[in-house]
């Protein structure tokens, strides 16, 4: 069972828990601005083992760290001035819609170096998700939820993170 638990799936569990945890707060305790409060401290948390285990030296991982980094970044700036500035007001209603967006394409950005089919499978499933409260508007009242399903089954999705592993060519035989 500790040969399962490699560096990526550690890094995908935590961030399947850290999701998890805060869309359900954002659901059912913060559905304002301390919500942000409580995505920062949980994204912190989250971004412990990528640096940990992500070497700055090796370039495909660190793309991957500041792809991701960026993203939580300017994800954050938006949610955080959705609440402050007076024309993003009404993206405030539509936080939850707009993190499954912006995850989604992220996670499509991030199939061009690690486990491209994983990632693709993800983004597009939290893109999906995002569009749901459009075309059943009754769902906007429930988009943390539907966030939590589709964000946290995203970072699932990735759990099984085989990577194919080169043919040995066998010796000829007579």
């Amino acid at each position: 069972m500790a040969k399962y638990w490699n560096k990526p799936r550690i890094v995908f569990i935590v961030w399947a828990i850290v999701e998890l945890i805060g869309w359900l707060t954002t659901h059912y305790f913060f559905m304002d601005f301390r919500a942000n409060w409580i995505w920062l401290v949980l994204s912190v948390i989250a971004f412990v083992p990528m640096v940990k285990y992500m070497p700055w030296k090796q370039k495909k991982l660190r793309n991957i760290l500041v792809l991701w980094l960026a993203t939580v970044a300017v994800g954050m700036a938006v949610s955080f001035l959705s609440f402050e500035v007076r024309p993003l007001f009404p993206l405030a209603t539509y936080l939850g819609v707009f993190w499954l967006f912006l995850m989604g394409a992220a996670f499509l950005v991030n199939a061009l170096w690690w486990t491209p089919g994983l990632f693709i499978i993800g983004g597009v499933l939290q893109i999906a998700a995002g569009f749901l409260p459009f075309v059943f508007p009754m769902l906007i009242a429930y988009q943390y939820l539907v966030a939590a399903v589709a964000g946290t089954g995203a970072m699932l999705i990735l759990l099984p993170n085989k990577r194919f592993k080169k043919r040995q060519s066998r010796p000829a035989t007579a």
